[in-house]
């Protein structure tokens, strides 16, 4: 899932202490790293890129011109992933995972450990130091993993637990990785 790296629209966070410009360009910079990264390999999976804003998207045709394309949709950032799931397991998709693009950390070689994991266990998780994930996949759709989250809290990691527990779903765990959203985490980076 990325979002047009539009001064002011991305890493607000980061932007707050660095300026919109310079955190527009980081995000352009560590999205492209991601997508080198997680370059699909020959059988492994198929990669398609859930995009924002919609009205941007000769943007990324330009910008990413070998990749395939969805428009996000959804109100909030729990109804966009939840929607990018489920339109891929609709589409043809025994299992489906997503991720964003601000961990520069993710490789093709964790993406693939996430599909294996899918072979056992109803959901993947990929937990990230902040106590968000940077991932998540399933084999068939759970709109309840995306509602009543405190999306951007140290909580999003503990609490999809919680319901995955609750709903009786087994479920994997791939390695802690660190996303990009503070000053602090781009020390970590570029370190």
């Amino acid at each position: 899932m990325i979002k047009y790296p539009d001064q002011g629209r991305v890493k607000t966070r980061l932007a707050g202490d660095i300026g919109t410009e310079r955190a527009a360009l980081i995000c352009r910079q560590m999205t492209e790293r991601v997508m080198m990264q997680t370059i699909p390999v020959a059988g492994g999976y198929e990669r398609f890129v859930f995009y924002d804003p919609p009205e941007r998207v000769q943007n990324f045709l330009s910008w990413l011109p070998h990749e395939k394309f969805i428009a996000q949709t959804g109100s909030d950032v729990g109804q966009r992933m939840d929607n990018a799931i489920r339109y891929l397991l609709e589409n043809g998709a025994e299992k489906a995972v997503i991720t964003g693009t601000d961990i520069p950390d993710l490789t093709n070689r964790i993406v693939m450990q996430a599909f294996e994991i899918l072979d056992h266990a109803d959901v993947v998780v990929g937990p990230a130091h902040d106590g968000g994930y940077y991932l998540i996949g399933m084999k068939s759709p759970m709109s309840e993993l995306f509602c009543n989250i405190p999306w951007s809290t140290r909580n999003v990691f503990s609490e999809t637990v919680r319901t995955l527990k609750h709903a009786g779903k087994s479920y994997g765990v791939l390695p802690v990785l660190s996303d990009l959203d503070t000053i602090g985490d781009l020390g970590h980076i570029y370190k």
